[in-house]
């Protein structure tokens, strides 16, 4: 069963392909970067994430990035993997740092940007990337997960100040 973004099925009701074209990889070296990407994501943010805020950082991101490219990246009739979703973790989870005062995070965050800029710039760097995939790296992709990052990061930052005595300890 092929669980993939695909616009003229999203648009036909399967919602759910927001969320599963990102769980779908194009091959086993595909997924592996993507789990060896997540694993490192993981380690990165022990300090200021919980296994469960972990795992729900990258639900949302994953939810917001497919309904972002959806309606902000018309011209993408097919994808799949997570990378995008794990550039927007890695952003809300840099902000998370930034403000539990472990600056690394500012860090973390300027490496991220340079490196999606670079891709964006020189696109011949991925070729290589490209090849092992088996698909083209879908860099604007990229982008839009920094932007769910940032938007989760600011999210959480609203229902902290909301409801602080109300939200589990990390």
């Amino acid at each position: 069963m092929d669980l993939s973004y695909q616009r003229e099925l999203v648009e036909g009701g399967q919602w759910w392909r927001l969320l599963s074209g990102q769980l779908v990889h194009n091959n086993s070296a595909h997924l592996f970067s993507n789990i060896v990407a997540l694993i490192l994501c993981r380690v990165l943010f022990l300090a200021v994430l919980s296994e469960r805020a972990f795992v729900v950082s990258i639900l949302l991101c994953s939810l917001i990035t497919g309904g972002l490219i959806y309606f902000l990246l018309q011209h993408y009739d097919y994808y799949l993997g997570v990378s995008a979703a794990l550039y927007g973790v890695l952003v809300a989870g840099s902000l998370h740092l930034i403000v539990g005062r472990h600056y690394w995070g500012g860090v973390l965050l300027l490496v991220v940007m340079a490196k999606l800029l670079r891709d964006y710039f020189y696109p011949a760097v991925l070729v290589s990337v490209s090849d092992r995939i088996g698909v083209p790296v879908a860099v604007e992709a990229h982008f839009i997960g920094v932007l769910a990052g940032v938007l989760l990061a600011v999210g959480q930052c609203i229902v902290i100040l909301i409801r602080p005595a109300t939200l589990p300890p990390k």
